[in-house]
């Protein structure tokens, strides 16, 4: 033996008791390789030294160590079984005790004597009695009190546990005793009633917190005179740092000790569960610890352990209280777990007390997402269900029943379809999209009453068309169909489920369908299916066709509910067949800007807007659809919708267009298809690569206009007005590749097809002066010309776009010396409407006009200010001025280099511009105006500057020029 080691624990009893407890808690160190463990440890192991002192002197009692889950008791009872075994082989007084132990097993509670059975096992007994208690072993569980037979059988255990201290100290361990059968804890009971001058000492852990009522050893083990108690308790802040120090070192001490203290509780096993993953983590970088506690795996499976091993009542509360993951009521915090207050109340301080809650909740996330992840799905529908129900009997809020309800993921009661209702449509007036479809999906799954169901799926179609017009064709839309065919769908949304169908070109299913709004007691003046009637006239022409004849819808307000011309959906019907009888465009002016004005952006509106959008722009009234359609879009993307600044993108897209600015239409018609992919557009991905075929072809970007071309098309899409805008861009583009027959045939079928819809108005597509085009590239001018003065004739007023197409193409037609007047009654077209790019052509061959007239002054003056709006419009290459070899101005008179129009002439300098464009002379023009010759030739010459010009001829062009600047 190693005397240095030993020589405390020959003479144990010589040695002062202070001295006793520091060379135990040394030894217990060595063993256990953790200093740390033994933070106000010293009192217990001084009392375990005065216990074991009066063994030696023969005499034995109780010591119970209590304390809640993973507060050290096991360790501590190992560390005083370790002392008592060297002891026994060291100490002459100590030298024969016999050291028994056994720990307790929840799933052994039942079964009689099994503890004693296990603690007793090595030891020799009376045969008899060895029978006896094997006997006893396969015997059913006593219910209520022991039996007589059963106490007699344990107090002869007991006896025989005397005998055998007779000869020799004995020391009985049991952990986890609360885990014990009831035979054997009455064995126990009765043997340390029996201590008081036996030789026995017995040790027991039990867990704090057990209330089971057949259990009264706790007290009967503290039997006075004999027993004694230590209770272990979590550590505090200060013991938790000095840990921390000690396995971290002191700096990372200071800076996570709060934090680990804070995460476990005190709580050892937590601790060192947290130190093991904050050295994992940190462990290749042990100079880089951090400022933040690192929480893992092994705090996970620490948290899991301290579960377990307590009592089924604290687990399910501690299930329940991270699934709700808020504090809670009592009276419904009870009710969820299935216990009555006061043992929920004992649950709770068991949690706390084992540091995984504080104040009602989890100290840590860590631990209350494993726990979660240890629940079962079921496990957790069930809670939510409960919590739920009890939400709703006793005043709960409806989002907070409805949040369990979605949580849950089913519902059994009938009123919950209807909050689930409620709380989708307030999610959607704050725009909460995601919270709406959960709503209306379990809603719609849960819903026993067909018609019902239905009508929610509508709405969910709805709500989702927002976000996925693909997502309510794979998911929704068959479902509506049949509902539809059923005639289980609500009348009010049938007219939506045929907008769906015809989006996604499923043309001939939706006309089939058209009938069900005129069967039996369908109404067909109710709004729903006037706006679709206008609709179709508008946007599918070819599905109007199939509307029973007399059945449209008046357009007339008088006999209308003021709800109707409230909504805007009648006005919007009103401007499309204002459009297409060929209206003045004040009116139709005036009508849209009362539905921008007044119909707030929604599902229920977005087609209403947009056809007044459209509408402006039929009626080249850009510079109002402009700004509208930016504000539309701009709300559309605030409430969360993409497919509605989707579709207003489409149309801003359009507008960029036939505004003249190109790179802004391939912006714009990129960005709707960033938004929405080409698959969820349906047949209206016609208008958008109409655009960018057009955008590209006028920026001479013709492969990147092929590419759209190569594109695939939806069914469907010839039978809707985005077919024309097709047909027009592809036409366009075969035009400017000199494709002029495969123009003209995309031209003429889009007149076709204007013809047999009746709305084959200009403002639309003006195919007529693009055939036109395709005509004289033929050399086929009759042709031309009867084309464009057609145009011209059904144009709306003779300063539109359409009418200065027409004049461009009439223009072209006729010798040079006609020519002029042409040009520039279509230059002021194009300036009037906004049409830039058209301008720019108008331009050109304005000042080829002149140049083929030898006034090659204003033909360079006329292609100059071409240039710079082309350049603007992002439109063609800069055409070569007349009279150049590519590119190079003809050399001519030096002229003063262009400048920028910014300086505005003076009312002066504009009088005496005007009078002097009139061919007046110098002198005339100072009589005229009451000023000397010398004024006029300064207002001359700052005039001259200004314009940008050398000669007085040129004064009248420049003035018209400088007006269409400024337009």
């Amino acid at each position: 033996m190693n005397r240095t080691s030993r020589t405390w624990r020959t003479d144990v009893s010589r040695l002062p008791a202070i001295a006793v407890v520091r060379r135990m808690r040394a030894e217990f160190c060595q063993k256990t390789g953790v200093v740390a463990l033994l933070v106000q440890r010293e009192e217990h192991l001084r009392l375990f030294a005065a216990k074991l002192d009066s063994l030696v002197a023969g005499r034995g009692g109780t010591l119970v160590v209590s304390g809640p889950v993973a507060s050290g008791k096991t360790r501590l009872l190992r560390a005083f079984l370790m002392d008592a075994a060297d002891k026994s082989s060291s100490d002459r007084g100590l030298s024969t005790t016999l050291l028994l132990s056994t720990t307790g097993y929840p799933a052994t509670r039942e079964v009689p004597l099994w503890l004693m059975s296990q603690l007793l096992g090595g030891v020799e007994l009376p045969p008899e009695l060895r029978r006896e208690m094997d006997a006893a072993l396969s015997e059913p569980p006593a219910q209520g009190d022991l039996p007589l037979a059963s106490v007699r059988l344990a107090q002869r255990v007991a006896e025989a546990v005397l005998v055998l201290a007779a000869d020799r100290p004995v020391v009985l361990a049991v952990d986890d005793l609360q885990d014990g059968d009831a035979l054997s804890l009455e064995c126990l009971v009765h043997l340390a009633r029996r201590l008081v001058a036996t030789p026995v000492l017995l040790v027991a852990a039990v867990r704090s917190g057990v209330s089971d009522p057949r259990y009264g050893f706790h007290g009967a083990l503290l039997h006075e005179g004999i027993g004694s108690g230590i209770r272990l308790h979590r550590l505090n802040e200060r013991d938790v740092a000095t840990l921390v120090a000690e396995r971290l070192g002191r700096a990372v001490a200071d800076r996570v000790g709060a934090a680990c203290f804070a995460a476990t509780g005190g709580n050892r096993l937590l601790i060192d569960a947290v130190l093991e993953d904050h050295t994992a983590q940190f462990d290749a970088f042990p100079s880089e610890r951090g400022d933040t506690l690192f929480v893992g795996e092994a705090f996970c499976r620490a948290v899991l352990g301290c579960l377990d091993r307590s009592d089924a009542a604290t687990r399910r509360t501690a299930e329940v209280v991270a699934m709700l993951g808020h504090p809670s009521s009592p009276r419904k915090l009870a009710e969820l777990v299935g216990l009555d207050e006061h043992e929920l109340a004992a649950a709770e301080a068991t949690l706390e007390a084992i540091g995984v809650l504080y104040r009602g909740e989890f100290r840590h996330s860590v631990a209350r997402d494993a726990v979660l992840a240890r629940l079962t799905g079921a496990d957790r529908t069930q809670i939510h269900l409960r919590a739920a129900a009890f939400l709703q009997r006793h005043d709960g809020t409806i989002d907070d029943i409805v949040d369990h309800l979605l949580a849950a993921g089913e519902i059994h009661e009938p009123y919950a379809v209807s909050l689930l209702q409620c709380v989708a449509e307030r999610a959607l007036a704050v725009d909460d999209i995601d919270r709406a479809v959960r709503c209306l999906q379990l809603a719609a799954e849960c819903c026993a009453d067909e018609r019902q169901r239905a009508a929610i799926i509508g709405r969910l179609a709805s709500v989702v068309w927002r976000t996925s017009p693909i997502a309510v064709a794979e998911h929704h839309l068959c479902a509506l169909i049949n509902a539809i065919r059923e005639g289980t769908l609500p009348d009010a949304q049938i007219p939506v489920v045929l907008g769906y169908m015809l989006w996604h070109g499923r043309v001939a299913e939706a006309g089939d369908l058209v009938s069900t709004l005129y069967e039996d007691d369908g109404d067909p003046a109710k709004e729903q299916t006037r706006s679709l009637e206008w609709s179709l006239r508008h946007t599918y022409p070819a599905l109007a066709e199939r509307i029973p004849a007399g059945l449209w819808g008046t357009t007339d307000q008088e006999g209308l509910t003021p709800d109707l011309v409230g909504s805007g959906r009648l006005l919007a019907a009103r401007l499309v067949s204002e459009v297409f009888a060929g209206e003045p465009p004040d009116r139709v002016v005036i009508g849209a800007q009362q539905i921008l004005q007044s119909c707030p952006l929604d599902e229920d509106t977005l087609d209403t807007l947009a056809t007044a959008l459209i509408a402006l722009t039929y009626v080249d009234r850009l510079d109002l659809a402009r700004p509208w359609c930016d504000e539309l879009i701009q709300r559309a993307h605030e409430r969360r919708a993409p497919t509605w600044a989707a579709v207003l993108g489409a149309v801003r897209a359009d507008i960029a267009m036939r505004e003249g600015y190109m790179a802004e239409t391939v912006q714009y018609a990129h960005a709707a298809l960033g938004i929405l992919p080409a698959p969820s557009w349906g047949v209206n991905i016609g208008l958008i690569r109409g655009l960018l075929v057009v955008a590209h072809t006028r920026m001479d970007e013709y492969d990147k206009a092929a590419e759209q071309l190569r594109q695939p098309l939806p069914d469907g899409l010839f039978e809707s007005r985005f077919g024309l805008h097709y047909l027009f861009g592809r036409g366009q583009y075969y035009q400017a590749v000199d494709r002029p027959y495969a123009a003209l045939s995309d031209f003429k079928a889009c007149g076709d097809l204007l013809s047999r819809w009746g709305m084959d108005q200009p403002n639309i597509v003006a195919w007529r002066s693009a055939a036109a085009q395709s005509h004289l590239a033929l050399g086929q001018h009759d042709h031309a010309r009867e084309l464009a003065e057609e145009q011209l004739r059904l144009s709306p007023r003779r300063n539109s776009r359409p009418a200065g197409l027409a004049l461009l193409a009439l223009a072209a037609t006729v010798p040079p010396a006609e020519r002029v007047p042409l040009l520039d009654a279509a230059v002021e077209a194009f300036t009037q409407s906004g049409a830039r790019f058209h301008l720019t052509r108008a331009l050109f061959d304005l000042g080829r006009t002149h140049h083929a007239l030898g006034d090659d002054g204003k033909a360079q003056l006329v292609i100059r200010h071409g240039r710079r709006i082309e350049k603007e419009c992002r439109g063609r290459q800069p055409q070569p001025e007349p009279g150049s070899q590519d590119g190079t101005e003809i050399a001519e008179a030096p002229r003063t280099p262009w400048v920028p129009l910014t300086d505005e002439l003076s009312a002066a300098e504009r009088r005496v511009a005007s009078l002097a464009g009139l061919g007046q002379s110098n002198r005339q023009i100072a009589d005229k105006l009451y000023v000397t010759i010398s004024t006029v030739e300064q207002h001359l010459t700052r005039t001259y500057r200004k314009l940008g010009i050398t000669r007085r001829s040129d004064i009248t062009t420049a003035l018209r020029l400088r007006t269409v600047e400024t337009v």
